[in-house]
């Protein structure tokens, strides 16, 4: 298997699994990504080390670069990295 094929595999797979958390079709999930320029610029520019992290580390860094891109895409209330608390409503120090 070479490179570009295991970039093109790891690529799938993040687009499944992100399309799989925000419960919508892979399709719309890889449009959006190519739009926003995700595919290049960061999946297969960032491969080396994001294919050493977990579904959930991938899954959410990916959530992360569409939300400071176009937050309006994603399910409304949608703020990446908040903790419990803060999702509450509750200070934090």
């Amino acid at each position: 298997m070479t490179t570009e094929d295991k970039q093109l595999e790891f690529i799938i797979y993040c687009v499944e699994s992100t399309a799989e958390r925000l419960g919508r079709y892979g399709s719309e999930v890889y449009n959006k990504l190519k739009e926003l320029g995700a595919i290049n610029g960061y999946i297969r520019s960032y491969y080396d080390t994001l294919h050493t992290q977990g579904k959930s580390y991938i899954v959410d860094s990916l959530l992360e670069y569409i939300y400071h891109r176009d937050p309006n895409w994603l399910p409304e209330g949608y703020h990446p990295f908040l903790s419990a608390n803060e999702k509450k409503g509750s200070a934090s120090c």
